[in-house]
């Protein structure tokens, strides 16, 4: 892992790189359902959006902004404010060298601190390197959502895994 490198909150001065690494997996079609590129303006509101219980985080080397992950409420409904939802995005060339892990337990830190219990993560059912990437965060595969989704014309399967936090 390069060294050394920063996991902190993400800030108006990350935009554009969270915007260009979350188009390259829009773009690739392996791990998003979103299918149009996204904008550094899309992200300025994500964050101005976002709630109390709610982050997005960087990894970052050199003041050079190399993945994200994200921590939002699973639902509005008062019974499910226990359960969050996290996302973890890398630039395709960053990928297996352990930053995406640093960023997932960050998230998890943070949803611990702020009461949350259960994190829910959706993931293409055919994307075994992200389901293992979650394996070994601790999520574990509780269903597929047999073709919730369509893509290019193609049906998609999400594995829907959880971890609960202790």
């Amino acid at each position: 892992m390069p060294d050394p490198v920063n996991v902190r909150v993400a800030t108006l001065q990350d935009t554009d790189d969270i915007a260009a690494i979350y188009t390259e997996s829009i773009l690739a079609r392996d791990s998003t359902m979103d299918t149009e590129p996204t904008s550094s303006e899309a992200i300025v509101e994500l964050l101005a959006g976002l709630g109390t219980r709610e982050v997005i985080y960087v990894v970052d080397l050199d003041d050079r902004v190399l993945g994200w992950g994200i921590v939002k409420k699973y639902s509005d409904r008062p019974g499910y404010s226990v359960a969050c939802e996290t996302s973890v995005y890398l630039y395709r060339n960053r990928i297996r060298r352990g930053l995406g892990k640093l960023v997932q337990m960050q998230l998890h830190e943070f949803a611990r601190s702020v009461g949350y219990h259960h994190i829910v993560t959706k993931i293409w059912a055919g994307n075994d390197s992200s389901i293992a990437f979650h394996e070994a965060c601790g999520f574990t595969i509780v269903g597929i959502q047999k073709e919730i989704g369509s893509i290019d014309g193609r049906w998609k399967d999400i594995a829907i895994m959880q971890c609960i936090l202790e």
